[in-house]
């Protein structure tokens, strides 16, 4: 996989925006519409590089443009030339609509911006596009609710992540219900901002992005032939409460998955608090399987304590174990079982801190470390090449070689496998 750092910088003159043919003469893309765009090397500084390319590809100086916006970078595969595009989005006012090509452009059109759709791009340029269309800072009233709602994902340290998820995607679906948006565009700009805000709320948990990205997929697949913005708000909740149920069914399958290796007669070991290992156990248990839990209390934020709680609740025999004595109580284990809160490419496991130890202690004494989660868990973000910010007070990182399975809805998955599965995945999730 490549991973290349481009800036696109959009002009506008007329409330029309400048697109570009892209000559035979440039290495990838000939004939696509494109932007003004350029690679972007080193240290070079992106805003400068931008007003460079559009000397260069436009004949326009810095004089002849003002910078109106710049918008969040935005990561896209191209599996043409199996590239990540790691786009930084630019929006310029051009005081002149007159331009000059250079070699790498052989036609230009100054086009009404939502006309975007109906051209033949490069990959993902009308979502570049949304990323600079709207200002981020002007927040509708209407929308205070909203944020109140992610700053309380933010600050959420009880609920997994499987909860979070499906959190995230009914504050979408209270975005479009709320939104005094008067076009397609403008609902749609609130939904991307709810959307990327919603991101930097929980960066540690896949499936956050994951969820939420699937939403705007099938919104921003629909939103040409949405006949008004109170049709595209109600498809907006249609297809909001069909990626929840498919969420719940996905974390149900992945529990009915996991019973069958659970041991029958032996002992697993339990880290953190996970509603899928708990539907799981309380499968097995019903199922007949007759083992004994040790769940870790997990400190700091005392997990376990509650996992083992629910547990017993359930009727399912538990221990509750110190963090520390986890060393040495791994011998008598036949099972190591947690969730997950990301897994990322190379198939390491992003959970609760501590897991890291448990595995390697797992490891050496040859005992199965196994993680329950969906594959919404499997990182996009990651694969995109955004490592996300994993607070460390919080959260670990377990080597894919510490792991014996993924058990997800779909059966088993390897660590070295998790890659192409992300790799399928991402084409349905909006970048």
């Amino acid at each position: 996989m490549n991973y290349k750092r481009v800036v696109t910088a959009f002009l506008l003159a007329d409330g029309k925006i400048l697109l570009l043919r892209r000559s035979a003469k440039v290495g990838s893309h000939r004939g696509k519409w494109s932007a003004v765009s350029g690679y972007l090397e080193g240290s070079e500084q992106p805003i400068h590089r931008a007003v460079t390319e559009i000397r260069e590809e436009v004949g326009l100086s810095g004089e002849q443009i003002d910078l109106i916006r710049v918008g969040d970078i935005l990561r896209a595969l191209d599996e043409e030339t199996d590239t990540v595009w790691v786009v930084l989005p630019f929006l310029f006012e051009a005081k002149s609509t007159t331009v000059h090509l250079d070699w790498e452009n052989t036609e230009y059109r100054w086009v009404d911006q939502k006309s975007l759709s109906s051209y033949q791009t490069v990959p993902k340029l009308n979502e570049t596009f949304d990323r600079v269309s709207f200002d981020p800072q002007a927040i509708p009233e209407a929308m205070s609710g909203v944020l109140r709602g992610i700053d309380e994902i933010a600050m959420d340290r009880v609920h997994g992540a499987s909860f979070l998820g499906r959190r995230a995607v009914e504050l979408l679906v209270t975005t479009a219900k709320v939104s005094n948006a008067k076009d397609l565009g403008e609902l749609f700009s609130h939904l991307l901002l709810a959307s990327l805000k919603l991101r930097r709320s929980q960066p540690a948990m896949a499936n956050v992005w994951n969820l939420t990205g699937e939403l705007l997929h099938l919104v921003n697949r629909d939103r040409g032939s949405a006949a008004s913005t109170r049709d595209l708000k109600v498809r907006v909740a249609e297809f909001g409460q069909q990626i929840i149920e498919r969420a719940e069914e996905a974390a149900e399958d992945a529990a009915r998955n996991t019973v069958r290796l659970l041991p029958d007669g032996g002992s697993i070991l339990t880290h953190s608090y996970s509603s899928t290992v708990l539907r799981a156990l309380e499968l097995g248990s019903k199922s007949g399987k007759a083992f004994e839990v040790y769940a870790t209390e997990s400190y700091p934020g005392m997990e376990g304590t509650r996992l083992a709680k629910d547990l017993i609740a359930s009727g399912v025999q538990v221990k509750l174990i110190p963090d520390s004595t986890v060393g040495s109580t791994i011998s008598s284990i036949n099972l190591v079982l947690t969730g997950a809160d990301s897994v990322l490419t190379d198939g390491s496991l992003v959970h609760k801190i501590g897991t890291r130890n448990i595995a390697a202690d797992a490891k050496e004494h040859g005992i199965p470390f196994c993680s329950v989660c969906e594959t919404t868990k499997f990182s996009i973000q990651d694969f995109l090449g955004e490592k996300p910010k994993i607070l460390e007070e919080i959260f670990d990182v377990t080597p894919a070689e510490y792991i014996s399975t993924f058990i997800t809805e779909q059966g088993t998955t390897q660590p070295n496998d998790v890659g192409q599965r992300i790799r399928i995945m991402s084409k349905e999730v909006y970048p």
